[in-house]
């Protein structure tokens, strides 16, 4: 080892003896050495705060110019060879240079743009992620990291995003390090972040245009037939993006509001549902106007369109419809063909399909089949819903629809993943399959289905991506370690681009999939040991991590045989580590491999017959591809009475006595061993129960089920605290029952106590799973959101809780009450407290009340 430090280099051997380095010509000069690269033909270069210098093999040492001659020598801080033996060099405040080991020339490395700032940038660090793609980390100037093209010479900046969760935590980047599996850690001044190894498979967009200003949220899309890509924006509005020339137009003439679902109609118009009714925008994008829908108001919001032929079927809070598209030169005409509402077993209708002679309708609560073709409407079969059968249609919000190329309808829903109707019964009972979190899909909140080219199903998450094999039916997960950095996606946002591109619209960003670029993770990352006991003492175990090099074995002696020992190990993949699988075998006692949990990953054995043994350990890549197992020996000691001179005289003693009562002994001690591990895990599951029952008697409210009073403070102050620290901003509402004492008072409390688990079941209908909804006391409940933090995005939700909490409530008696609530929101700001917040969200209330009730206010909302 070569340790360079204030006054030259030292040279310490394998026997830890240390000497100092010297030089057959030349000195280095005063200022101390920074960096040491060992490059691969032998020479040693050396970087000093006075310029680079090369050592060579007969110990000459020479200085090495870089940049202009007559200037002074520039400070080299970091030397890094790449694979293809190239020298790079960071220097000081001088940018970085490349280098020429045969010729000895250096050429500084150019950044190009407009803010280019490398020639005077700290470069602190050099690392090489690809084949010719260099990273160069930099602190000070633009900062960040500088990836640049060796091939080319193009040059791009990655740099810290406020509104980019997936960005650098910040641009001072200390040092920057690429693990084997491929993986880079970067060090900045604030943590360590990791950026995974992904393919050109998946890629996120996150702006438009080059300005890159706003985060991009696309609650709907389509690709139109000319190749253009219309996105509906959060914000409101729509728009057109021409993938090949990167032009970007917006549409004219819309209402306010968000654009919900967009459809290209049979003659080439796009039809677009709104939040303020039906709008026929042309092909080009240039123009668009309102389209009337007989008997149904102009402004009411669309939330699903589907074409079959000239149909144009429509879907909405208030049913279904099916409209007539008259002939071109009439195109804003439509003639109603069919209005179909209460009989699709709940009005609000999310999602619409037309396959075959069907048309399939997604609701908040379940699935309808329509016969198109008869306008009549006879033909309506609403499937039956159960939760607790698997084979049958869960409940639940259905955000998408989709029939594939074998013809079965596959829906996603929020709360039970993806289901396929696998099969139809003679009786026309309907036969489901779920895909959960339990078959290896990455969550319950599914918000889009896809089919690619190769007849594979995509699913967008509320925590990644999924895909579903057509054939096998497995799931393989995908989340950030594979590239996918939209963390949560839109409701029924996503198309097929003609070019066999999936596009899936997110909160933060378009996330494009190309299915037939995305390769498996090949990387077969090696086993470790990370702990061993021998009974209760811990022993060394990284010796037996050292390829190539026979360690001792774990040796049990005969006092220590009841005890044993436990090994603990780990698959070295940390791309997306609770995917890795972990198996054993202890060659010579089991007869197969032995699956371990991912969490514990830890062997054990006690009462081991003596003799010698090998413990293979084995574990997975995020794949599931196994390593080659390592091998740790282990041997168990023969006591003192199973030696060969002692089971002589025990033959000539009483060998049969003696096997018999060995036996015994073993089978009690391994008959007491179960009963002893089954009594403790028997006592630790009542344990575990008991304190569930705990905490839940703690923190719920026994009325609703909901979290209670209690519980709302700790995960307020909680969220309050993570936002300090840079975490999400999140929004609290306040809801009040408006009149509740009257219902008590004219009905009883029964009636009051049903109003109140009622109105608890509607507010956690129309939240999202990821939030949380609180009774308070009495007639005030909270919810905490965590995605919505504005107007845009906080007006649908709180008015879709207003009209849910609205709706009339049947009781056993027969009596009907009607009741309406408030609700003051209101947007944590960094720098408020927990009180602070909860006052604005209550003066919030109280302005909602004071404006006529039945009604939500935003603080601090002139509005």
């Amino acid at each position: 080892m070569l340790v360079g430090h204030g006054t030259g280099i030292d040279r310490i051997d394998a026997s830890g003896a240390v000497s100092h380095l010297t030089y057959a010509e030349g000195t280095i000069p005063a200022g101390g050495i920074n960096r040491l690269l060992r490059a691969a033909d032998g020479r040693l270069w050396i970087g000093t705060e006075r310029g680079l210098f090369l050592l060579d093999a007969q110990r000459r040492l020479r200085p090495v110019a870089l940049g202009d001659a007559g200037l002074p020598a520039l400070a080299v801080i970091v030397l890094f060879q790449d694979s293809a033996g190239r020298i790079w060099i960071g220097t000081r405040a001088n940018g970085a240079f490349l280098l020429d080991p045969a010729t000895l020339q250096a050429a500084p490395v150019q950044e190009h743009g407009p803010a280019a700032s490398l020639p005077t940038d700290r470069v602190t660090a050099i690392i090489e992620v690809a084949p010719d793609e260099l990273w160069f980390g930099t602190d000070g100037g633009a900062g960040g990291i500088l990836v640049f093209d060796a091939r080319s010479g193009a040059s791009r900046r990655i740099r810290h995003s406020a509104d980019a969760a997936d960005s650098l935590p910040d641009n001072n980047i200390m040092t920057m390090f690429r693990e084997r599996g491929g993986i880079v850690l970067v060090a900045t001044m604030g943590c360590v972040s990791q950026h995974g190894p992904v393919t050109g498979a998946i890629t996120t967009v996150r702006h438009l245009g080059q300005a890159g200003s706003g985060i991009l949220s696309v609650p709907a899309m389509m690709q139109a037939p000319d190749g253009r890509m219309w996105l509906s924006i959060a914000g409101g509005g729509v728009t057109i993006v021409d993938p090949v020339s990167g032009r970007v137009t917006a549409v004219p003439d819309l209402a306010k509001g968000r654009v919900l679902a967009i459809a290209p109609g049979p003659d080439g118009d796009i039809y677009l549902g709104t939040q303020q009714g039906l709008y026929r925008a042309d092909a080009d994008g240039r123009r668009a106007r309102l389209v009337p829908v007989p008997g149904r108001g102009p402004d009411v919001e669309v939330w699903a369109l589907a074409w079959s032929d000239r149909v144009l079927w429509l879907g909405g809070l208030d049913g279904v419809w099916a409209l007539q598209l008259q002939a071109p030169g009439g195109r804003d005409m439509l003639r109603l063909l069919r209005h179909e509402m209460l009989r699709l077993g709940d009005h609000r209708v999310t999602a619409l399909l037309a396959a075959g002679n069907d048309l399939w309708v997604g609701t908040r609560t379940g699935v309808a089949r329509l016969d198109r073709y008869d306008h009549a409407a006879i033909g309506v079969e609403v499937l039956p819903t159960e939760l607790a059968t698997p084979d049958r249609l869960a409940p639940g919000y259905v955000s998408s629809l989709l029939v594939d190329r074998q013809g079965r309808l596959w829906l996603s829903n929020f709360g039970t993943g993806v289901i396929l109707l696998e099969r139809t019964d003679a009786d026309g009972r309907r036969r489901m399959r779920r895909f959960g979190r339990q078959q290896g899909m990455p969550d319950n909140g599914v918000n889009k289905l896809l089919e690619d080219g190769d007849g594979a199903i995509w699913a967008s998450t509320e925590t990644g991506l999924a895909r579903i094999d057509p054939r096998t039916l497995a799931v393989m997960p995908l989340g950030a370690g594979d590239g996918v950095q939209v963390p949560v996606y839109w409701t029924n946002s996503g198309t097929r681009t003609a070019a066999g591109e999936l596009v899936f619209g997110g909160l933060t960003g378009l996330t494009v999939l190309r299915p037939r670029a995305l390769a498996p993770w090949r990387y077969a990352p090696p086993v470790a040991v990370t702990r061993i006991l021998l009974g209760d003492r811990e022993i060394p175990g990284s010796i037996y991590n050292l390829a190539g090099r026979k360690a001792a074995p774990i040796t049990v002696t005969p006092e220590g045989r009841e005890r044993g020992f436990s090994l603990e190990f780990a698959a070295l993949d940390y791309s997306a580590p609770e995917r890795n699988r972990y198996a054993y075998q202890l060659k010579g006692f089991d007869r197969d491999w032995i699956a371990t949990d991912a969490a514990t990953r830890r062997a054990s054995y006690t009462n081991l017959p003596p003799g010698d043994y090998m413990l293979l350990l084995r574990g997975s890549n995020r794949s599931g591809e196994w390593s080659a197992p390592l091998e740790v020996p282990v041997r168990v000691l023969t006591a003192w009475h199973q030696q060969p001179w002692a089971r002589l005289s025990a033959v000539l003693l009483a060998a049969a006595l003696l096997a018999g009562l060995m036996q015994l002994r073993t089978r009690y001690l391994r008959r007491r061993q179960r009963e002893l591990e089954a009594m403790v895990q028997a006592r630790t599951a009542e344990l575990r129960a008991t304190q569930a029952q705990l905490e839940t008697l703690a923190y719920s409210d026994a009325l609703t089920g909901l979290a209670n009073r209690r519980l709302f403070s700790d995960e307020l102050r909680l969220l309050v605290a993570q936002t300090e620290r840079g975490g999400p901003a999140f929004t609290l509402l306040l809801i009040d029952l408006d009149h509740f004492k009257p219902v008590n008072d004219t009905y009883g409390h029964d009636a009051g106590d049903a109003l109140l688990v009622a109105a608890a079941g509607r507010l956690l209908a129309a939240v999202r799973e990821s939030d949380r909804v609180f009774r308070l006391g009495g007639d005030e409940f909270a919810v905490l959101l965590g995605q919505a933090t504005d107007r845009a995005t906080l007006a649908p939700m709180c008015a879709r809780m207003l009209h849910d909490l609205a709706q009339p409530l049947l009781l056993p008696a027969g009596a009907t009450i009607e009741i309406s609530a408030s609700v003051g929101a209101a947007v944590h700001q960094r720098g408020h407290s927990h009180e602070q917040l909860y006052k604005q969200a209550d003066v919030a209330l109280y302005r909602a009340k004071a404006a006529g009730r039945n009604a939500w206010w935003l603080a601090e909302d002139p509005g």
